[in-house]
């Protein structure tokens, strides 16, 4: 008898808990979570946005701003080996040193 009371309550449990699942996931924004889950496996380039104001000071008329974009634009392309890492790089990155690890003897 006591049994059959914590199975039927265990039953209970796993419907509420699916029920509560399955409400999040019908509210959930999924235009939000692409943003966020894009910006983990494709980050920024702080250089690419460097590089773009850049060009846009340079083909601007008055000749000061010349001066600031070319550095802007050098700088964009110096910045460019420091690219932030992405998840994948993170991961290969791991699977290296833990295989450099596991090659050392004891």
């Amino acid at each position: 008898m006591q049994e059959k009371k914590v199975l039927q309550s265990a039953a209970e449990s796993l419907a509420r808990v699916a029920e509560a699942k399955s409400e999040v996931a019908r509210r959930a924004d999924a235009s939000a979570l692409c943003r966020n889950v894009e910006g983990l496996t494709k980050p920024k380039s702080p250089s690419s946005t460097m590089k773009k104001a850049g060009i846009a000071l340079i083909a601007a008329p008055d000749p000061v701003t010349g001066v600031a974009g070319v550095a802007l634009l050098a700088t964009s392309f110096a910045m460019k080996s420091k690219e932030p890492a992405k998840i994948g790089d993170i991961a290969e990155e791991t699977r290296k040193l833990l295989r450099e690890i596991q090659s050392f003897r004891l």
